[in-house]
């Protein structure tokens, strides 16, 4: 609970995403409140997804490592689909009283707790699984993760400690604004991130580099733009990932499975979809939590270009 209370801090001080002056209100009120709710609706989404992960099994018996893997696919999509925008609705709760950050890790939580039922890149390749379809499905997440955010920002507001471009800004000039779309080059960095790091074929270390790799995208998209509101930052992580993953399979120059045994195998390819998706919502959200004691943010203007 200890552990809880402080991240929700982190993230709902640094990140705060309502008007100053309630914020400023909600700051008096007793963190426990919101960490209980925090909690509550992590466990919640959690237990979706895990219910969602026995209509995804694969042809060996367990769930599946990908859902186009499955041994019904259309199923398994409408199963895990459905049960992901349930418990975004459910982290939606948390985008008002807390902030937009929180909702989006937390639906992250979700990601990873169906990830953790799923299998791992050695039960994909000895599937006989085309490398290519856990591409496409990565990419389909980041899509995901992208409708995903808008729709917790508006619900949320944006953060207080990224001051508006203009006092008359709208919700889709901040999304599109040239400043945050320049931003979005940073999931660039996710990709030698991930190759430094991920050691192993672990379902831990799969979703533990892709939040590292998350967490440092953040970093640098605010550091690039700090007066962008990073919605949008929140699907580049997976996207860059899988646009990798999609162009490895298209250029390796052996199978899958023959590369794991020899011990080749890229590192890009190692984490699995909802690895990827959960390791670029739960990282991303904790480098946005980290990023206002390193970046300066300038007074806002009237006009910002």
């Amino acid at each position: 609970m200890q552990n809880a209370t402080d991240l929700t801090n982190t993230l709902a001080t640094q990140t705060s995403m309502t008007t100053p002056t309630p914020s400023a209100q909600s700051a008096t009120e007793p963190t426990w409140h919101r960490t209980v709710l925090l909690v509550v609706v992590v466990i919640l989404t959690a237990l979706i997804a895990v219910f969602a992960s026995r209509f995804s099994v694969s042809p060996r018996g367990a769930t599946s490592p990908a859902l186009l893997a499955a041994t019904q696919p259309v199923l398994a999509i409408a199963a895990v689909l459905s049960a992901m925008i349930v418990a975004m609705v459910l982290t939606l709760v948390l985008a008002k009283p807390i902030n937009a950050v929180v909702a989006l890790f937390a639906l992250g939580c979700a990601f990873a707790a169906y990830a953790m039922q799923s299998g791992t890149i050695r039960d994909f390749v000895f599937l006989g699984a085309n490398m290519k379809l856990a591409a496409v499905e990565t990419i389909m997440w980041s899509v995901f993760i992208a409708f995903a955010a808008m729709i917790t920002f508006r619900v949320g507001g944006p953060l207080v400690d990224v001051p508006a471009h203009d006092r008359d800004g709208t919700f889709t000039g901040e999304l599109f604004h040239k400043r945050a779309l320049v931003s979005l080059l940073a999931g660039l960095a996710a990709i030698p991130v991930l190759i430094f790091i991920m050691v192993g074929a672990s379902k831990g270390q799969a979703i533990g580099a892709s939040a590292i790799a998350g967490v440092i995208t953040a970093v640098i998209g605010r550091m690039i733009a700090p007066r962008a509101q990073p919605i949008l930052l929140f699907a580049m992580p997976a996207f860059a990932i899988g646009a990798a993953q999609l162009a490895l399979a298209f250029i390796a120059p052996m199978s899958p499975d023959i590369a794991f045994v020899n011990a080749t195998l890229s590192p890009i390819q190692v984490p699995m979809p909802m690895d990827i998706a959960a390791g670029s919502l739960i990282g991303v959200a904790i480098g946005l939590g980290w990023t206002k004691g390193l970046v300066k943010h300038e007074p806002s203007s009237m006009h910002d270009e």
